[in-house]
């Protein structure tokens, strides 16, 4: 799990590794309601191929208890979402959005190559073990002891990593 740094995550999120922001966030930080939002939201003018990639309708749980409905979107369907809002606070805000997402992508490509330094180590790592196996039964017998955590670090990274290379 990639932890957000300090006020990032009060813009953006990260949902099946896609950074993400919503229809709460908006209305909270464009101080418009909630409804009005989401009104906004219904009456848009886009393609079904754009609406699918770029927005996700879901549902949170007020402070009342009751589920309430919300929209995840990308920063392409923010964009599109507000660049009708208009207005000097508006406009600070919206830039203040795309700096949060680019500040984000950035914090992410960061993370992805921390993650892609430690495979190719684990890589090394296995290779060195595999050639010292090779010159002795008592190297053998090491290399059996810590094949499974290497195979294990590998399943941890691959998992970390893998959903993001296609995004």
């Amino acid at each position: 799990m990639i932890e957000i740094p300090g006020p990032l995550a009060d813009f953006v999120s990260i949902a099946d590794n896609r950074l993400v922001t919503d229809t709460l966030r908006v209305a909270r930080h464009f101080h418009k309601r909630h409804a009005d939002v989401l009104r906004t939201y219904d009456n848009r003018e886009c393609s079904a191929e754009f609406s699918q990639r770029n927005f996700a309708p879901t549902e949170y749980i007020d402070i009342q208890g009751k589920l309430r409905r919300m929209v995840q979107m990308t920063k392409d369907g923010f964009m599109f979402l507000v660049l009708g809002f208009t207005g000097s606070e508006a406009a600070r805000i919206k830039e203040a959005f795309i700096a949060a997402f680019n500040e984000m992508a950035a914090f992410v490509r960061t993370e992805q190559r921390g993650l892609l330094h430690d495979l190719f180590a684990l890589h090394e790592r296995e290779r060195a073990s595999k050639e010292r196996a090779s010159t002795g039964s008592h190297l053998m017998l090491e290399r059996k002891a810590t094949k499974p955590a290497m195979e294990a670090e590998r399943y941890r990274l691959m998992a970390m990593i893998q959903p993001s290379l296609f995004d």
